[in-house]
């Protein structure tokens, strides 16, 4: 669908599959193979430094049916990529206004959003530069120690105890009170 409107896009996928499951990758190169994709369509095995494939394409895009925290799409925001991604997991909330979402399982509207950002050179750019600076005040190894810096001496002290607890353990003749 993106080559219809784009002939001369080129859809790279970096990185290897888990061992034991070479014939998930076997089937999409089979399915790029049937939809007469070959060579428009590359799989690539991956790279020493991975900034290297976020930096290979205009756009990185993120299309899984199911995902938890998008480490992936972090990764390209902090690589300065605008990103098209489907809105599974806690992609929405990591992505924020910085990067396109759409409904996951809608190839058309994937189509679409990854035609945009790569006709609207403008869009993409100031996309880049927002998913940069949110991945970079967001999602540091600094921001996510600072924050586990924070929580755990909360959580550790008695008090921090939700009130249900607190109130068993208060009201237990016993030295423990044991939850199931």
């Amino acid at each position: 669908m993106v080559r219809q409107e784009i002939p001369e896009a080129r859809l790279r996928l970096f990185g290897s599959p888990p061992a034991g499951s070479e014939g998930y990758r076997d089937r999409c190169q089979a399915l790029i193979d049937s939809l007469g994709l070959t060579g428009a369509a590359v799989s690539e095995v991956r790279v020493e430094d991975i900034v290297d494939a976020y930096h290979a394409g205009q756009a990185v895009v993120l299309s899984s049916s199911s995902e938890g925290f998008p480490y992936t799409v972090i990764e390209a925001m902090t690589s300065g990529r605008a990103t098209v991604s489907t809105d599974v997991g806690g992609v929405r909330e990591a992505v924020g206004d910085t990067g396109l979402v759409v409904p996951a399982r809608d190839p058309k509207a994937l189509a679409a959003a990854c035609v945009l950002v790569l006709t609207d050179h403008e869009l993409r750019h100031r996309l880049a530069r927002a998913a940069r600076a949110r991945a970079l005040q967001n999602f540091t190894l600094e921001q996510f120690l600072a924050v586990y810096r924070e929580i755990y001496p909360t959580l550790a002290k008695p008090q921090s105890l939700r009130p249900d607890v607190q109130t068993a353990r208060t009201e237990a003749t016993l030295d423990w009170v044991s939850c199931s």
